[in-house]
């Protein structure tokens, strides 16, 4: 049994033995760039006082992980990496880890530090001696000489240390490569934002708007990301640490309200509106104390509420598109390719697989989602479009009947009754009257099919004639009633793109007010105010008549008209009236323009 155990001992020293014993990276004649990858050790100072003379002194763990502690510590963590140079030409050490705040290098030769750097975003952009977003560092190794590189980190953000030897015309290559796989990922970015902000300029759909943002902050959120920010705009300052953050919450937000347009789930989750708006408030309340309270733990907080943003939308897209939701169907297949890049990129940054080119996976996942977002959005317009064409046919089809079939048979009713009327005036009055009121009941239907015929034809859609028709209305009711009108209408009025909807419900809600004036009021003068002021359309109904007491009246004077015509347009009613001293009537509503 002793000797059992004893055997397992020795199998145990062994394995930890190789496990801690570090291989020399040989930096041979190739020049080809060598990845470091687990070759190297690991030690934690939680309190950050260790120098390099403790450290030398110390002893390194093995590491299992380029990411150390799942990327998010406040220690100081150094790295050891043992190297020969075999050539005498120069090389470099890259860390591709752009969010590193603080990271020093010390060459040791023999015990003595022959070289030492120190880069991170914490310094000035200007204080690195290779022009690059990514700290690289320049090695003077003499040839044939062994070195121990230790390396001293310590950052806010993730701490991953994918690092690589290149040498120097193999590392200017890869820079001007990976820049100009950047330049072109950011020249799409910008192009997609432009190319939706002309979309939402063309339609004032606000669907676009919200694309065009959440892909413009989508952009500065890696832009920040990957230390271009850094590089380019504002440098070591305080908002470095945070822009990312920054960025990404309202990329998410302005995500969110898009998905909520795309796919409309309202309609089949009613109850998700209100979870929606307090998600809405809690946000823009938690978003900027986590900003004042930043911390390292920040980051793991943002993984998680991404992915649990993502795991509600793709619920709710993955249930309308089992009930055959096209809209669904084409978000499911844009928003899986950036969920899957993301997943990725998750799995990066807590250590379970490689952290190398981590950026790379989540441009490509965020180009493929815009690629075919723009294409989705692009089938719903050609689908609207395809609708608005059908409905248009439609309404042409229902006036064109209207006024051939039913205003026909109205016509032929009003000459026949006319006719007998005056037949019968003489012979039996009685009789003559009857005819008479079916006169007069047509005339009134073939006014109201002409002017539904109007209401309905697509070309009337654009004209500005219902203006002059309110106009017409209010003199004609009003000066038959004995009562002096002053009108005050807005020329700016005429260019307002009313839909038929919201164009007859305010037509409407006025006809039912002036009715109500010449029929009931008693009033001697009236004046009508419609205009426009920055945005907000305002129609003031104002008469001198008797007025009415509005706390005791009841719905069925009227007033249940009123609010459902308000509520049609999404407007405030406001009614002011008091006995013997007139009533006033507001409606106040977003011109149609700046609905969007």
């Amino acid at each position: 049994m002793n000797r059992i155990y004893a055997g397992i001992l020795c199998v145990w020293f062994v394995v930890e033995w190789k496990a801690r014993a570090q291989v020399p990276i040989v930096l041979g004649a190739s020049k080809a760039p060598i990845a470091v990858g687990l070759n190297c050790t690991v030690l934690e100072d939680k309190k950050g006082t260790f120098t390099l003379h403790d450290v030398q002194k110390a002893a390194f763990g093995s590491i299992t992980s380029t990411i150390h502690n799942s990327g998010y510590t406040e220690s100081v963590i150094w790295l050891k990496i043992n190297a020969i140079n075999t050539e005498k030409h120069p090389w470099f050490l890259e860390i591709d880890n752009p969010r590193l705040n603080d990271i020093t290098l010390f060459a040791v030769q023999n015990g003595k530090v022959i070289y030492t750097q120190q880069l991170g975003d914490a310094l000035p952009f200007e204080t690195y001696p290779i022009p690059d977003r990514i700290p690289i560092f320049n090695l003077p190794l003499v040839a044939h000489q062994p070195y121990t590189l230790y390396l001293r980190a310590v950052s806010t953000e993730d701490l991953k240390f994918p690092m690589t030897f290149w040498g120097e015309h193999q590392l200017y290559a890869h820079l001007a490569g990976r820049n100009l796989i950047w330049g072109i990922y950011f020249g799409f970015i910008l192009l997609i934002t432009l190319y939706n902000f002309f979309l939402w300029f063309m339609t004032r759909e606000a669907i676009y708007g919200y694309y065009c943002l959440y892909v413009l902050f989508f952009g500065a959120f890696q832009f920040s990301l990957y230390g271009f920010g850094y590089q380019y705009v504002w440098g070591n300052a305080a908002f470095n640490d945070l822009s990312h953050i920054f960025f990404l919450g309202i990329s998410i937000f302005f995500l969110a309200v898009f998905s909520l347009a795309f796919l409309e789930p309202y309609k089949r989750f009613p109850r998700l509106k209100t979870v929606m708006k307090t998600a809405g408030y809690v946000f823009v309340i938690g978003f900027p104390i986590c900003l004042i309270g930043y911390d390292s733990f920040i980051n793991v907080i943002t993984i998680a509420t991404g992915t649990i943003m993502v795991g509600i939308q793709c619920y709710c897209a993955i249930f309308m598109a089992w009930y055959g939701s096209k809209a669904a169907q084409l978000y499911l297949v844009a928003s899986g390719t950036l969920s899957l890049a993301v997943l990725v990129v998750g799995m990066k940054n807590l250590g379970w697989i490689p952290a190398e080119n981590q950026d790379y996976y989540l441009m490509g996942g965020s180009m493929l989602e815009i690629v075919l977002f723009s294409l989705a959005l692009g089938y719903r317009l050609r689908s609207m479009q395809l609708e608005k064409l059908r409905q248009q046919q439609l309404r042409d089809e229902i006036s064109t009947n209207l006024h051939d079939d039913l205003g026909a048979t109205l016509s032929s009713l009003t000459l026949f009754s006319e006719l007998n009327r005056r037949k019968m005036q003489k012979q039996l009055p009685e009789l003559a009257d009857t005819f008479g009121l079916i006169s007069e009941r047509s005339r009134e239907a073939m006014r109201l099919v002409r002017e539904a015929v109007w209401e309905i034809n697509p070309q009337n859609d654009t004209s500005d004639e219902w203006i002059d028709r309110m106009i017409t209305f209010a003199q004609e009711t009003l000066g038959a009633a004995q009562i002096e009108v002053e009108l005050l209408m807005d020329d700016a009025l005429r260019n307002e793109p009313f839909s038929i909807e919201r164009r007859r419900s305010l037509f409407l809600f006025f006809k039912e007010a002036v009715n109500n004036i010449a029929k009931h009021s008693g009033a001697t003068y009236a004046q009508i105010l419609f205009q426009q002021t920055n945005g907000i359309l305002k129609l003031v109904i104002s008469d001198n008549g008797h007025g009415f007491e509005v706390t005791q009246t009841t719905e069925g004077n009227g007033l249940k008209n009123f609010k459902k015509r308000a509520e049609s347009l999404g407007a405030q009613l406001k009614i002011n009236s008091n006995p013997h001293s007139g009533t006033s009537i507001e409606l106040a509503f977003r011109a149609p323009a700046y609905l969007n």
